[in-house]
C-alpha cells in the first residue's frame, strides 16, 4: 500500500496533494509550505518597492498611503503577469537558474576566496570551494539551458 502512494499513476505532481486530508500533520505541512513563498515574496519585493519610493518627490516618500498604494500596485501587477504570461513558470526558472546560482553560490564563493586570500594557497579549503564553484557553474549552465529549451518549446 505504501509503495502505491510513493510510486505509480496515483502520485500527484505536488507533494502536498499526496498527503492524507484528515490528519493534522498534513494540514501543518500544507500551511508550512504556503508560508514559505509568501515570506520570500515580501523579502524579494522590498528592494523594488524601495527603489520605486526613491523615485517619488520628497513630500510623498514618508507618506503611509503612498507606501501602501505602491505595495498594492506591485502585488496586483505581479499577479496579473503571473496569470497572463503563459510560460511564467519557465521564465522564473530561467531567472532562478541563471541569477540565483550566480549570486548565491558562484559570487559568494569567489568573494570568500578573494577576501580570505586563500586562492593563492592550494589547500583542502581552496579545493573544496573551487569544487563548489565548478558545480555551481555546471548547475547554472544546465539549468539555464533547460529553462531556455522549455521556453522555446512552449512558444
Amino acid at each position: 500500500m505504501c509503495i502505491n502512494i510513493m510510486f505509480g499513476k496515483e502520485v500527484e505532481s505536488q507533494i502536498t496533494l499526496n498527503l492524507p486530508i484528515n490528519r493534522i500533520s498534513s494540514q501543518i505541512a500544507i500551511y508550512t509550505t504556503l508560508v514559505n513563498p509568501i515570506s520570500k515574496y515580501a523579502l524579494m519585493v522590498t528592494p523594488i518597492t524601495n527603489a520605486l519610493k526613491a523615485l517619488l518627490p520628497q513630500q510623498y516618500k514618508k507618506d503611509k498611503l503612498t507606501s501602501i498604494l505602491i505595495n498594492t500596485i506591485l502585488v496586483i501587477s505581479t499577479v496579473i503577469i503571473a496569470i497572463t504570461v503563459p510560460f511564467f513558470a519557465y521564465l522564473t526558472s530561467l531567472v532562478g537558474a541563471f541569477l540565483s546560482i550566480t549570486a548565491s553560490i558562484i559570487l559568494m564563493c569567489s568573494c570568500y576566496l578573494k577576501i580570505s586570500g586563500t586562492y593563492n594557497k592550494l589547500g583542502i579549503e581552496t579545493v573544496a570551494i573551487m569544487t563548489i564553484i565548478f558545480l555551481g557553474v555546471v548547475v547554472g549552465i544546465f539549468g539555464t539551458y533547460t529553462s531556455l529549451l522549455e521556453i522555446i518549446n512552449h512558444l
